[in-house]
């Protein structure tokens, strides 16, 4: 199995929506922002085929990953058969929905992410909820990522309405410090910055 998008070929499971590979440019920006970044510890929120979850590992050989997904497609557990071939131990997927999961996690688990990725729900009360929830898994340097905010009005889809909300909204409260936003082509882009711990 030479690729993730093979793997999937082979085992005819299909993309539901879309997923990060699909964007070179924010494949790179992701890179450069890891490479940055001391990146040992990180989290996603919408693991969906596991491809965000493959940019991360092949590109941090130090990176342990968990991911959240609500599991609901067959390109989940596909993705997560062929992660697990090629970065044995530095994976581990949490199936439900994350304003259960998340909270969950939290009270069972003494840990600090150094990197927090959000493409989960795009509702607006998912993804805000998502957004304040993982300020608790943070810590002082945590780079959280939120994908699916756009720049321009033009350039928003249906897709970005929840995310860009809630990514204001925790800009405005001084729950998030943005250090930068990208868009990459209508309806594609991320924001990202670090919690303001008190």
């Amino acid at each position: 199995m030479s690729t993730l998008f093979d793997y999937h070929k082979l085992n005819k499971t299909k993309y539901m929506e879309g997923f990060t590979q699909e964007v070179p440019l924010q494949c790179e920006s992701l890179k450069k922002i890891m490479n940055e970044n001391r990146i040992t510890q990180a989290m996603e929120i919408g693991f969906n085929a596991g491809h965000s979850a493959d940019l991360f590992l092949k590109n941090n050989n130090n990176l342990q990953l968990v991911s959240f997904d609500l599991g609901q497609h067959k390109s989940v557990q596909t993705g997560k058969t062929y992660i697990d071939a090629n970065y044995p131990n530095r994976h581990t997927l949490i199936l439900g929905n994350s304003l259960v999961t998340i909270p969950e996690f939290i009270k069972k688990n003494d840990v600090k992410f150094d990197l927090i990725f959000i493409d989960g729900g795009h509702d607006y009360n998912v993804a805000i909820n998502d957004l304040y929830n993982c300020k608790n898994l943070a810590h002082s340097n945590t780079i959280v990522i939120m994908d699916d905010t756009v720049i321009k009005k033009e350039s928003v889809r249906f897709y970005n309405i929840g995310p860009m909300k809630a990514w204001s909204e925790a800009k405005s409260k001084n729950i998030v410090h943005e250090l930068g936003s990208e868009e990459y082509e209508y309806g594609r882009g991320q924001s990202w910055g670090k919690y303001i711990i008190n």
